[in-house]
């Protein structure tokens, strides 16, 4: 079985969320910081082990760094509501 694309798992993560927000707590740590920065929730990156944006977009390494850039710039993050 093939392994799912960072961006389609960051893109298919984020719609969760936004449909289901509690969902976020169900998540792997790279897979919560990859929404919570896509969403550009600080609330939330700051509630992990992980407290500043540069250490949460440290934590995910370049390649999913680079997906959830492009996730966020495709505009998958606009009209979250808090």
């Amino acid at each position: 079985m093939a392994e799912e694309d960072p961006y389609d798992t960051i893109l298919r993560l984020v719609t969760q969320v936004r449909r289901n927000p509690e969902s976020i707590g169900v998540l792997s740590s790279s897979e919560y910081l990859a929404v919570a920065l896509v969403l550009d929730r600080p609330d939330l990156w700051q509630q992990s082990q992980y407290p500043t944006a540069l250490e949460a977009v440290s934590r995910l390494g370049r390649v999913w760094q680079e997906a959830a850039l492009r996730v966020q710039r495709a505009g998958f993050a606009k009209d979250f509501v808090r």
